[in-house]
Order: structure tokens, then C-alpha cells, then sequence
């Protein structure tokens, strides 16, 4: 395992309003860092916390692969290709914004919503707009969201990246999914988390919130250790 970056969560970019409380673990809006403006592929990870009856208003976006984690609560979508729906805790949406999509995501629920905002470089320009929403409710282990080699039974996107949601109960020496691919990104959700490299005595540990870009050689160059209930992205991609 080879450390490329590391993202500790106090160290993220902080957005506030009266209704927002946002991280973002790479360059966003008035926050700039080049050495943060991505990994690869990944542009952007905001963990969102909007207040009940509050949210985005109309906006647009283009030539953008945007995925959208809902971790607690609910937020409302609406946008120009007639969509409208609620996306729940454990949901997740996926937009491709191709030539150009507005919408507004809004938190109608009397509660806070948190949730994950993703953006994706798209590997083609100005192709047609596309909107999926799914829920993965239910589920302890690794679940495979976004699979860029097998289309047909998984999310896809407009990029060579697939991407897990993992939850484990107490763990000790789990493997990675046999699927990743040479670069990674972990960003935690809730929990602590124990990387160990297989070939050396190196270990890492990450806490909620953290991120972690690495490289490896095969799926079991690494193993993983919680002592509590985890939950965790896992972004994997082939090159950067």
C-alpha cells in the first residue's frame, strides 16, 4: 500500500450559513488549494448538513458525473427533466449532467438531512443529460453502487471509477473488494478504521470524516480493523 494523500476532517474546508454546515474535503466554491482540487477522477466530496426546510435553490450543472449519499433524513429533487422525488437515508442519486440539467435539492423533512455530494469528472463531453436513484437499505457489509465494468446490474456513469458503501459490525483483517482497482479513495462516513499494509508493518488509522488516497498492487494488499460499527465510501479507479 503506498499513501498518496491523506485528508484528516478538521483539516477539510468549511462552508457555514444559517442552514448549511458543509466540509469539503477538496477545493469548492471560494476555497481553493491546488494540491486539493482532486484525486484522479473525484473533483469533489461535501458532507452536507441542511437544516429542516432549507436547501439548494435552482442551479445548474453541466459536463458533471454528480452522485448524492443521503446519510440521515431526507432531501427533495427537482429538476429540468420533469424528475421529482425524495431521496431517504441510505438512498442514493445519480446524475449525469451531460449537456446541461437545473434542479434544486431541497430538505422538506422537520428534521436535518445529511448527506454526501459527490462530483465526478466525466470521461465524454455534452452527452445527454441522465437522472437514476436507488436505495441500498438494509444491507452490512460491502455494497457495490457504482460498477464502471458491469453496467447492466449496477449504477453507471460516464467515468472508469466504481464505488462501494461499506458497513461493517466489529471486523478484524477484512480484506478489500476483490473488484478495486490500483488507485483509491476511502472517505469515512462514521467510525474508526484501522488500514494495515500486508507486506509491512505500516498501518493507518482514520477516524469519521477522514479521507485517504492510496495505491495498491491486488485487493488483499490491505487489510481493515474496526472494533466498532463502521461505515465508509470506497472509490476505485484504474489510473489517475
Amino acid at each position: 500500500m503506498k499513501i498518496i494523500k491523506i485528508r484528516k476532517s478538521h483539516e477539510r474546508f468549511r462552508s457555514t450559513r444559517e442552514w448549511l454546515n458543509s466540509m469539503h474535503s477538496f477545493s469548492f466554491a471560494e476555497h481553493r488549494d491546488p494540491k486539493w482540487d482532486n484525486f484522479g477522477k473525484i473533483r469533489v466530496i461535501n458532507e452536507d448538513i441542511i437544516s429542516p426546510n432549507a436547501g439548494f435553490n435552482t442551479h445548474s450543472h453541466a459536463n458533471m458525473e454528480i452522485i448524492t449519499v443521503v446519510t440521515k433524513g431526507a432531501i427533495t429533487h427537482r429538476d429540468s427533466l420533469n424528475n421529482l422525488g425524495k431521496i431517504h437515508k441510505d438512498e442514493v442519486q445519480v446524475m449525469s449532467a451531460g449537456t446541461g440539467i437545473t434542479h434544486s435539492e431541497k430538505n422538506e423533512e422537520n428534521k436535518p438531512c445529511k448527506l454526501f455530494q459527490i462530483w465526478i469528472y466525466p470521461k465524454k463531453s455534452n452527452l445527454k443529460p441522465v437522472y437514476k436513484q436507488k436505495s441500498f437499505k438494509n444491507f452490512i457489509g460491502e455494497n457495490l453502487i457504482i460498477d464502471y465494468l458491469d453496467g447492466e446490474n449496477k449504477f453507471l456513469i460516464n467515468q472508469d471509477i466504481s464505488l462501494w458503501r461499506c458497513k461493517y459490525k466489529p471486523i478484524k483483517e477484512k480484506k478489500l473488494p476483490l473488484k478495486i482497482d490500483k488507485y483509491n479513495w476511502i472517505q469515512i462516513i462514521e467510525g474508526n478504521l484501522l488500514l494495515k499494509s500486508k507486506d509491512s508493518n505500516s498501518y493507518i488509522c482514520l477516524e469519521s470524516g477522514d479521507g485517504l488516497g492510496f495505491e495498491v498492487d491486488y485487493y488483499d494488499d490491505v487489510s481493515i480493523n474496526t472494533e466498532k460499527d463502521l461505515d465508509f465510501l470506497l472509490f476505485s479507479m484504474p489510473s489517475l
